[in-house]
């Protein structure tokens, strides 16, 4: 019955829609690869993954920013306090904050003392006066396989095919009885149809990183930091490159000698075949452009295609997307342009969830669709769009309100609060970082080549050494009446 419904469903979406999917289903068979940029600059390091033309991810490390305590980060910490009513316990792994560790029930945290040492890994990074939560049964990533603590073998829950799933169970059980079921084996979604020998290999390369993990661990006094996860062009080829990866372009010629060993350690296969491109400029993201979208990110409102606005609204509890039609016109059905004006939201908004490292609850409120039909097709299609990330994310469907709830893993700074400060008049909004200020300040300046540019004298020693190691071939005057980040040519 549940077929035969589906399927009346179907007939009942105008012939419009149904050509705009089909259209879609067409396009999305018509891939153009990806391209990962490495930029590096003395201030940051940004990786930028572009899949099929498109800007899907953005990764960035700050050396002096706020995340010192990095999710992913593994370390060995001592037990400072045990509060049962709380069911959390408190350790201290050497950070301002003690992180803490939730317990699932209140007769299990007997099992913690205080003043024991224990092994943690970062699942959640500190933030405003939070400690960063942390988990006892740390994880250690490859590109096809996951090591855990825990003793137990298992197989991503997004691969859906059984055949597939019994495959891989296999492979883990055989590495696990391998090494005396010393550790947890999983295989992660990456490892879907991958070779048996391209997985074995990945599983030696991570026991021996935790091997040497749990040798340090034996060795050394705590707070230590045991194993750490912010090296982003490692994480970039381990956890986003793909089969489909043709180009990686770099500032950097180390960069560029790095990438070719990763993709030789994690993509033997693809060794001989991805272009590898070095770029003798600064501000790789900008010749790209790639810059405008990087600015995008930060901007409460955006318009995408076809005249659709999306507005966000950060907030400490939730997040809050609006979808206004804007200069949309769609077809003259009230109820097709709604869908159709949503869709396209709906896409931007699961890329910008993506982009702005949004987590936790994400409410949208897009456009009314009073069609049964239509509204049941268009959540499916959203539950699609969510899918593809890599974080866990989950949507729920609609309120009584209309609106379309969703749920994503947190593990740290959105890329607001990471790039942008509390306003200090205010304290309720945002202003730009001193570091995002010097980067858009320097942009400015590399545009006017041979020429002499005067800046504020409050800034003048910082951006005359960074024009200097960045090779920008303009010469930097001070001038008083100038406000800091103020230029003049």
């Amino acid at each position: 019955m549940e077929e035969i419904k589906g399927e009346a469903e179907e007939k009942n979406i105008p012939q419009s829609v149904r050509e705009e999917i089909e259209k879609e289903l067409i396009n999305s068979q018509k891939r153009k690869g990806q391209e990962i940029f490495i930029e590096v600059l003395p201030y940051w390091n940004r990786v930028a993954i572009v899949e099929d033309e498109k800007l899907t991810e953005i990764l960035i490390d700050i050396p002096e920013g706020k995340r010192e305590f990095v999710s992913g980060n593994i370390y060995k910490g001592i037990i400072a306090d045990v509060v049962p009513s709380l069911q959390a316990v408190f350790i201290n792994i050497g950070s301002e904050r003690n992180s803490y560790l939730f317990v699932p029930s209140q007769s299990k945290t007997s099992e913690y003392q205080v003043g024991k040492d224990i092994i943690v890994q970062i699942k959640k990074e500190s933030i405003n006066s939070k400690g960063a939560k942390v988990t006892d049964n740390p994880t250690l990533p490859g590109k096809y396989i996951v090591l855990t603590l825990e003793k137990k073998t298992g197989v991503s829950k997004k691969i859906k095919s059984k055949f597939e799933r019994m495959r891989l169970k296999r492979i883990v059980d055989n590495l696990a009885n391998e090494i005396g079921r010393e550790f947890g084996v999983v295989a992660r979604t990456e490892a879907e149809g991958i070779s048996e020998d391209l997985i074995r290999e990945d599983f030696k390369r991570v026991y021996k990183v935790i091997k040497e993990i749990k040798e340090k661990a034996e060795r050394e006094p705590a707070p230590l930091l045991l194993w750490s996860d912010s090296d982003i062009i490692r994480k970039a080829i381990r956890d986003y490159a793909s089969m489909n990866l043709t180009k990686v372009y770099s500032n950097s010629k180390e960069g560029i000698e790095r990438v070719k060993d990763l993709i030789a350690e994690f993509f033997p296969n693809l060794a001989e075949t991805v272009e590898l491109i070095y770029e003798d400029t600064p501000f790789l993201l900008e010749k790209y452009n790639i810059e405008s979208e990087f600015s995008n990110i930060l901007k409460d409102e955006i318009e995408v295609e076809g005249g659709v606005k999306l507005v966000f609204n950060e907030t400490e509890a939730f997040t809050a997307i609006d979808v206004n039609t804007a200069s949309f016109t769609g077809t003259e059905n009230l109820d097709v342009t709604a869908y159709q004006a949503n869709l396209i939201a709906a896409k931007e908004i699961i890329r910008q969830i993506r982009l702005r490292k949004l987590g936790g609850i994400i409410i949208a409120d897009f456009i009314d669709i009073k069609s049964p039909q239509l509204k049941s097709k268009f959540i499916k299609e959203v539950k699609l769009l969510a899918e593809k990330d890599k974080e866990r994310t989950k949507v729920f469907g609609i309120t009584r309100l209309g609106l379309v709830e969703i749920s994503r893993k947190k593990s740290g700074y959105s890329m607001k609060k990471l790039l942008m400060d509390e306003c200090p008049t205010c304290k309720s909004g945002f202003v730009p970082s001193k570091t995002l200020e010097l980067h858009r300040t320097l942009l400015k300046i590399s545009k006017y080549q041979e020429k002499t540019v005067k800046v504020s004298p409050e800034n003048f020693k910082i951006i005359d050494d960074m024009i200097k190691k960045l090779k920008i071939n303009v010469r930097i005057q001070p001038k008083y009446g100038l406000s800091r980040w103020q230029i003049e040519v």
